[in-house]
C-alpha cells in the first residue's frame, strides 16, 4: 500500500521479512508480496521491534510487519502450519 500527500513522504506498508539487518546510510533490502525489494539508502530507523519495523528512505516511510510468524526464520524446530476443521 503507497500513500502520498502533497509535501509528505509516501507511506508504504508490508507484511514481509528483513533479508539484512538495517543500516543508516545503507539500502534495506526485505521479501514481501513475492517479490525482494532494495530501497534507497536508509536516513532513519524509526522503531524495531519483534513484529514490526519503521524506517525513512529518502523519499519513503517503510512500515514492515513481520507478522504472523516473526521468529519462524529462527526457530531451531521445524514449523508447520495446521488447518482446522
Amino acid at each position: 500500500m503507497k500513500k502520498k500527500n502533497n509535501g509528505e513522504k509516501k507511506k508504504v506498508m508490508l507484511c514481509g521479512t528483513l533479508l539484512f539487518p538495517i543500516t543508516v546510510g545503507k539500502p534495506a533490502v526485505f521479501a514481501a508480496e513475492g517479490s525482494v525489494y532494495r530501497t534507497s539508502n536508509v536516513v532513519a530507523l524509526h522503531e524495531q521491534t519483534e513484529d514490526n519495523i519503521h524506517f525513512e528512505t529518502r523519499n519513503t516511510h517503510y512500515h514492515l510487519s513481520m507478522s504472523p510468524f516473526p521468529l519462524a526464520a529462527m526457530s531451531p524446530l521445524p514449523v508447520r502450519l495446521a488447518a482446522c476443521a
